[in-house]
């Protein structure tokens, strides 16, 4: 793949509005005379067309690398970054326990607000039946806004949004539940799944975009 430009991509989304997703596999990328080798940096695809965008984060380390290469008189060279983002905690988890993944706060366009970011609007994923608890038992309302979003209101003004992806996976933002009491952390903890790469959801857009639902 030749580069044209060392310009970043800031949308989820491909120009005619295709959902892109996130990937770290293996690609060879060439800019002007520098041929960059990503072992394992985060960039969208579309998966139709094939068609490869670099969030302006990738886009800055891609553009790290090729001057450092040029400084040096280099015509090659690797980036693994992924593994360094997945291995690092967010300062905004605390001393919570919630399986996510760094590099989904920095490399799906929109998550980032502050710099330094603390992570707040980094997604956590939950097995569907979590909410359960919310919709039926006492003291707490779920609020169903379409099928892939909605808000979840209960006791300790717990009053938060969360999204359901294509896959049927909720989401939730850490920044919003680590604060949660610690029963609610524990039953949290128990539908906690492995990060999923995929937020496209009302919720996204709602959230992220500020689409009105």
């Amino acid at each position: 793949m030749k580069l044209d430009s060392l310009k970043g991509h800031n949308d989820y989304h491909d120009s005619d509005g295709t959902p892109l997703n996130f990937c770290a596999k293996r690609k060879t990328i060439h800019y002007d005379g520098v041929r960059i080798i990503l072992d394992s940096l985060p960039y969208l695809i579309n998966e139709s067309s094939g068609d490869i965008y670099f969030s302006i984060p990738a886009m800055q380390i891609i553009k790290d690398y090729y001057e450092r290469a040029k400084k040096q008189g280099k015509t090659e060279v690797r980036i693994n970054q992924f593994g360094n983002f997945n291995r690092g905690r967010l300062s905004v988890a605390g001393k919570t326990k919630f399986r996510y993944s760094p590099a989904e706060h920095f490399f799906i366009p929109g998550l980032i607000r502050n710099i330094p970011s603390d992570g707040y609007l980094t997604p956590v994923y939950f097995e569907n039946h979590v909410l359960v608890k919310f919709e039926h038992a006492n003291g707490y309302t779920l609020e169903k806004h379409t099928a892939s979003a909605g808000r979840i209101h209960g006791p300790n003004d717990i009053n938060i949004p969360y999204g359901v992806n294509k896959s049927g996976f909720v989401i939730m933002w850490l920044g919003d539940i680590v604060s949660f009491p610690e029963n609610e952390l524990l039953y949290l903890y128990s539908a906690n799944v492995e990060p999923k790469y995929d937020i496209h959801s009302d919720f996204y857009r709602n959230q992220i975009l500020g689409e009105w639902l």
